[in-house]
């Protein structure tokens, strides 16, 4: 696999506060009422219900709603795309989403950002389709800040296309844990605990041709904390 530092990242985060007028309304919203007390998002990616997600595409890679699903294609190699959520932000939460690698080399990597801020930063949360998880901070001058030596394997995740995995951020306070099919493969701790909004990634790496598709999408607040 090439760096991190190498990746050419797919999305302009400042153009999310400028177009959130024209953006779908924050899934769950209609029918607040009927969700579990806990929950203060959910996006199952239905037509006319699907939350406020930056969507966009061209030749190079692509993130669109497709049968009920949030699909990012990279079509180059070395690049990152990812789809935010444009609100709302979230500061104390549980994230989590189900991802399934639909096609492309099984060394790409897909996940879920955390915390991402207007100047650029987030939490990476990432998988491959070999079974290897790596956790990292992007920073607001570009850089790279890994939280482990290199990609670690774990039995948790299932491999090969079109096989689910249920990814799990916690984020409490200055902890966040992160799990791959209820199996915690990482802690850390980080004093950024500024609200951010969240989203869902995918990396080529050194192949192009990777399609990832995501559903299921939950957010809840965490007990005895009052989210932002």
């Amino acid at each position: 696999m090439v760096s991190f530092s190498l990746i050419h990242i797919r999305s302009i985060w400042l153009a999310l506060f400028l177009l959130t007028p024209l953006l779908t309304s924050c899934g769950g919203s209609e029918g607040a009422a009927s969700l579990p007390e806990d929950v203060i998002f959910q996006d199952q990616f239905v037509p006319g219900e699907a939350g406020a997600w930056r969507l966009e595409g061209d030749e190079l890679g692509r993130t669109a709603v497709i049968d009920q699903q949030l699909v990012i294609s990279v079509n180059q190699p070395n690049t990152m795309q990812y789809a935010a959520l444009a609100e709302p932000l979230f500061t104390n939460f549980s994230l989590e989403v189900e991802a399934r690698q639909v096609a492309g080399n099984p060394e790409s990597s897909f996940g879920v950002l955390v915390r991402l801020l207007e100047s650029g930063q987030f939490y990476r949360f990432d998988i491959t389709g070999s079974g290897h998880y790596m956790v990292e901070r992007y920073n607001a001058d570009g850089s790279w800040s890994q939280y482990l030596e290199d990609w670690t394997a774990s039995p948790a995740i299932n491999q090969g296309l079109n096989t689910v995995n249920r990814l799990k951020v916690i984020a409490n306070g200055p902890a966040l844990s992160f799990y791959a099919n209820d199996t915690l493969l990482h802690e850390i701790l980080d004093n950024s605990t500024a609200p951010g909004a969240i989203a869902l990634d995918a990396g080529s790496f050194g192949y192009g041709g990777l399609q990832v598709a995501f559903d299921n999408v939950v957010v809840r607040e965490l007990p005895g904390t009052e989210d932002d």
